[in-house]
């Protein structure tokens, strides 16, 4: 998937990237005592997937964008 738009997110998805803002703190980790309210508010029952995502959004990087030469 290397120098390819990432597909579209789907509804999960969207939900894990919202709760990835909520609990942000602003240094680049999570607030996790916020979990169980987050859980709640967006009505997330698979708290494990939840947990994968967000390590997932976390240790993404972006693909260098350096044109070939």
């Amino acid at each position: 998937m290397e120098g390819e738009e990432p597909p579209d997110a789907d509804s999960l998805q969207h939900l894990h990237l919202q709760a990835w803002a909520l609990l942000k703190n602003g240094m680049g980790g999570l607030d996790w005592a916020g979990l169980p309210y987050v859980t709640e508010h967006l009505g997330l029952q698979d708290v494990s997937a939840l947990i994968d995502a967000l390590q997932t959004i976390k240790t993404y990087q972006k693909p260098e964008t350096n044109p070939e030469t």
